[in-house]
C-alpha cells in the first residue's frame, strides 16, 4: 500500500508540473486558430471594400483614418465600434474624430497588456477608440502606419503579444492584399507610433527568431506563412 502511495504521489507531482504547459499548448492551439479566422475575415471586408470603392486606401494620414476605419467597420461582425461612425458621417467631419468616441469601446489600457518577455505594453492614445468588439469576442485595433492589432479573445487573458495578440499590415496600393512587412525587406516597426521602447522591427528575415525570443510579433506571419 505505501509503494502504491508513493507511486500515486509521484505521479502527482509530475501532473501537476507537466499540466500548466499542456492546458497552455491546448489554449495557443485554439488562439493561433482563432487568429487565422480573424485574417480570413479581415482579408473579407477589405475585398468588399475596395470592390465598392474601386480605389485603394493608403491610410497615409492619421486624420482621414477615421473615415476608412468606419467604412471597413460596415463589413465586419461588430457589435460595438470606438468611433460613433453614424454621428461623423452625418456631419461630415471625420477628422474630429475625438469629439465622436464611444469611451466604452477601446484597445486595453497602457500596461494591461504584453509582449512574449512579459513587458507591459504602450499604445499611442490617438488610436484607443479605432477599436471594434466584433460578435465573436474578438478585438480589432486599426493602428498607426496601416497596421491593425486583433485580441482573438478579446478581454479574456492572456492578453499577450504572440500568444492571442496578432497583428496584420496594410501596405500602400495593395489592393485588398494583407501582410506583415514593408516593401523591400524593410523594417516594419509594429506598434511604432508608441515610441522605441514599445516596438518591434519586423521583417522577413527575423520573424521567426521573434517569435521564438523576442516581442512575439514576429508569431503573426509565422502562424500565416509557416
Amino acid at each position: 500500500m505505501a509503494e502504491v502511495l508513493i507511486t500515486l504521489g509521484i505521479i502527482g507531482i509530475v501532473a501537476a508540473m507537466t499540466l500548466p504547459t499542456v492546458i497552455n499548448n491546448i489554449r495557443d492551439k485554439q488562439f493561433k486558430s482563432m487568429f487565422k479566422k480573424q485574417y480570413s475575415v479581415m482579408s473579407q471586408a477589405l475585398q468588399m471594400l475596395y470592390a465598392e470603392d474601386q480605389t485603394p486606401q493608403e491610410f497615409s494620414d492619421w486624420r482621414e483614418m477615421p473615415y476608412y476605419v468606419c467604412r471597413l467597420g460596415e463589413y465586419l461582425n461588430a457589435i460595438q465600434s470606438g468611433l460613433k461612425c453614424a454621428e461623423m458621417a452625418e456631419s461630415g467631419d471625420y477628422q474630429n474624430f475625438e469629439g465622436h468616441r464611444n469611451t466604452k469601446v477601446s484597445w486595453h489600457k497602457n500596461g494591461e497588456w504584453y509582449n512574449r518577455k512579459k513587458e507591459p505594453q504602450f499604445l499611442n492614445e490617438g488610436y484607443m477608440f479605432m477599436t471594434y468588439y466584433l460578435a465573436d469576442g474578438a478585438w480589432v485595433n486599426f493602428n498607426a502606419t496601416r497596421t491593425i492589432f486583433v485580441d482573438v479573445n478579446g478581454r479574456q487573458k492572456p492578453n499577450t503579444i504572440g500568444r492571442d495578440i496578432f497583428y496584420f499590415y496594410l501596405p500602400k496600393n495593395s489592393g485588398n492584399n494583407l501582410t506583415f512587412f514593408e516593401s523591400n525587406n524593410a523594417n516594419l516597426n509594429v506598434n511604432g507610433s508608441s515610441g522605441a521602447a514599445y516596438w518591434a522591427t519586423i521583417n522577413r528575415e527575423n520573424y521567426k527568431e521573434d517569435c521564438e525570443s523576442g516581442s512575439g510579433w514576429g508569431c503573426s506571419p509565422v502562424y500565416i506563412l509557416d
